[in-house]
């Protein structure tokens, strides 16, 4: 490691390596902030190792992976209104079974 001497101390010289361009997503922002406020010590220590957006990649993959499958079975088990003649209420029930299959995700970024 190297060290830079400012006003008598040794200072490491601490880099972020580059992160690809990749959007953490919603789930991985929500972990993200999770970690930050909760377990600040773990949060500094990936994010130092730079373990911390790979994380939070698969988390929000997983997350989505999760909540899709989720949403399918949920719309097998649920009569729908048909999409053309009654559009409001298809998406209103869309909408339900996403805030439900989300609600089923939720415990998993808030674990420690």
């Amino acid at each position: 490691m190297e060290y830079t001497q400012v006003n008598g101390y040794l200072i490491p010289n601490l880099t972020l390596s580059e992160q690809p361009a990749q959007s953490i997503g919603k789930y991985g922002e929500i972990r993200r902030e999770f970690l930050r406020e909760n377990t600040p010590v773990t949060f500094d220590l990936m994010l130092m190792e730079g373990t911390l957006y790979p994380h939070l990649l698969e988390v929000d993959k997983s997350a989505r992976e999760q909540i899709n499958q989720t949403m399918q079975q949920l719309i097998r088990q649920t009569p729908m209104p048909n999409r053309k003649t009654d559009p409001l209420g298809w998406a209103q029930q869309m909408n339900l079974l996403k805030a439900q299959a989300e609600e089923m995700v939720m415990p998993m970024l808030y674990a420690l």
